[in-house]
């Protein structure tokens, strides 16, 4: 199959070439436990993935896998994930730790990403656990491999100022969740 471009937030465009790996081949930033993963140039991750969020973040795509946001993508950010030549993984870590947690609990899920690879038409024979990648193709040296990294985990969108997501979330709250509370600080 052919190669893609795809793009960061910023527009820094590599090409890629899709292919179906060995799950166990990637190396991810962290571990399935959230621990760093000795193996994984740390300066390729600036995530702290022991926060709560990160885990919130990895089970909430293991649980409502959707295979066709894990295909092709014009953005390093979304899609498939994207690896190195040496099989780590640049962008797409919380994806690929979501898929090996999919595969390690949620056979339902599982055999849905399967299914659904199999009907983009990739061949899965002899693979355990199969998950569709994009392998970077463009050559970087280190120096711009590290910029690609950091940039194609960079929001493609706007974040919201402090107020404004307090403005957003206030408009969720119902009586029922005032309800909840029960008196003491706010912050844990």
């Amino acid at each position: 199959e052919g190669t893609e471009t795809v793009y960061t937030a910023r527009g820094t465009a590599v090409e890629v070439q899709p292919y179906v790996a060995e799950a166990d081949s990637l190396i991810t930033s962290h571990t399935d436990d959230l621990a760093e993963n000795p193996a994984y140039p740390a300066d390729l991750q600036r995530r702290d993935r022991s926060r709560a969020a990160s885990e919130e973040q990895i089970n909430n795509i293991a649980a409502n896998l959707r295979p066709e946001l894990l295909g092709p993508s014009a953005l390093a950010s979304e899609g498939a994930p994207i690896i190195g030549p040496d099989g780590i993984v640049e962008s797409g870590n919380a994806r690929v730790l979501a898929i090996l947690r999919v595969y390690a609990g949620r056979p339902e899920r599982a055999r849905a990403y399967v299914d659904w690879l199999e009907k983009q038409g990739f061949d899965l024979q002899g693979l355990q656990r199969p998950i569709l990648v994009r392998q970077r193709v463009t050559p970087l040296d280190q120096k711009a491999r590290e910029a690609f990294a950091r940039e194609a985990n960079e929001r493609t969108t706007a974040t919201m100022s402090t107020s404004e997501q307090a403005m957003t979330d206030a408009k969720t709250l119902t009586p029922a969740h005032l309800g909840l509370y029960k008196g003491g600080a706010l912050t844990g």
